[in-house]
């Protein structure tokens, strides 16, 4: 071979060696994410992480939750990050489909089931039954007190009535001008007594006389919801913060437009509406996600309710627009995450505690606790939180 040939071939190889490098990079590095809930099935996996091969499925309902988004795109960065194949089945209208689904991705050697709503919760306890001595077949469901408890089951609860309870501190100090603030609920459950009354408690703390008026959208369309929060302006003038429990474009527009100030149930809102926001209510689910799947690829699965909360660095309020908020609300604010998180004291919901309509609920020195579900099982109002009849 001539010198010039093969130089001529060193440098080709060269060049095929610098592009092959790139690929691989480009590769690596590739971790994009979409979600999209129009698919019937939606497969995502991960080739670029050779291991043992795991899959999962999340299965999602119909009716579907705000939290539903953030959780599932927690859960496909947490699969890929570990090298599980995941599987998203969105739709799902009944039990009787969701036990379908199951038996048939079981059979497709899928072992770990996730399903974070409660509305497939019976087909969880009926799957968890039909599966109980099935080797390497595990269930995560979100917490219900119908759930039968199973080797083969985590559950987990979510506590965000800690960082409502922050942010009505943020609405007392920051609304002086007047004693009314809004919190909008996309349905009153359980979940959205709880948020609604510790707002009410922390506004109430630092206000003695505070108001919060509660508004729960009809309907899911978006100019029904924005005509509802006209209305309930027109009502309410002297109203000029508003929080939500949940993430809807609607009432983000409305705090834009209509220049009241907003606590977000999403940082990622928080951003985009800067000029309006104040705080945001954020859950991560990534922590959850990667201690319950990592323990099951490594056949270490322990059952049993996981509490995600403010101590456990899950839920948080963060986004804060100094420029609005007093600097000594920041300190009111650490101080109270120090009870919460290093001093395990939560004492939000401690006697004397009225309803609305001024009856004694709860004795002085008495607090409601966790267990045996005097939170989680609330289906009234403290004294203070009103609801708007739009």
């Amino acid at each position: 071979m001539k010198t010039g040939d093969n130089e001529g071939y060193k440098n080709v190889l060269l060049l095929w060696t610098v592009v092959a490098c790139v690929v691989v990079a480009l590769l690596t590095g590739l971790s994009i994410y979409f979600y999209d809930v129009s698919p019937k099935n939606v497969e995502i996996t991960d080739s670029l992480i050779p291991r043992k091969e795991y899959q999962a499925i999340y299965l999602l309902p119909k009716e579907k939750h705000a939290d539903d988004k953030y959780r599932l795109n927690d859960f496909l960065e947490v699969t890929s990050r570990l090298g599980i194949k995941a599987y998203a089945v969105d739709e799902i209208s009944n039990n009787e489909e969701c036990m379908d689904l199951i038996r048939e991705y079981i059979s497709r050697d899928v072992s770990i089931i996730v399903s974070p709503s409660p509305a497939l919760n019976e087909c969880i306890n009926t799957a968890v039954k039909k599966y109980d001595n099935t080797k390497n077949v595990y269930f995560v469901s979100a917490y219900d007190r119908n759930l039968e408890k199973s080797d083969k089951l985590i559950t987990f609860k979510v506590h965000q009535y800690q960082v409502y309870y922050l942010s009505g501190i943020i609405a007392a100090t920051v609304n002086t001008e007047t004693s009314e603030n809004f919190f909008v609920v996309s349905e009153l459950n359980e979940d959205a007594y709880r948020n609604i009354n510790a707002f009410t408690l922390g506004v109430r703390k630092y206000k003695k006389n505070g108001i919060v008026k509660v508004i729960v959208l009809k309907s899911k369309n978006e100019n029904i919801q924005y005509s509802q929060l006209i209305e309930a302006q027109k009502r309410n003038p002297d109203a000029r913060i508003m929080t939500a429990d949940y993430t809807d474009i609607t009432v983000d527009d409305f705090c834009e437009q209509k220049m009241y100030y907003c606590i977000r149930y999403d940082k990622d809102f928080a951003n985009k509406y800067f000029l309006s926001n104040i705080a945001s209510v954020q859950v991560d689910y990534r922590g959850f996600f990667s201690r319950v799947l990592s323990r099951t690829v490594t056949n270490s699965f322990e059952s049993g309710n996981y509490l995600l909360d403010v101590s456990t660095g899950t839920v948080r309020i963060t986004n804060f627009n100094e420029g609005i908020i007093p600097p000594n609300t920041m300190q009111l604010l650490d101080l109270a995450l120090y009870r919460f998180m290093i001093a395990n004291n939560d004492n939000i919901f401690s006697g004397p505690l009225y309803d609305n309509e001024h009856r004694l609920r709860l004795d002085k020195g008495n607090s409601l606790q966790d267990e045996p579900n005097d939170i989680f099982s609330m289906d009234w109002f403290v004294e203070g939180a009103v609801l708007e009849h739009l």
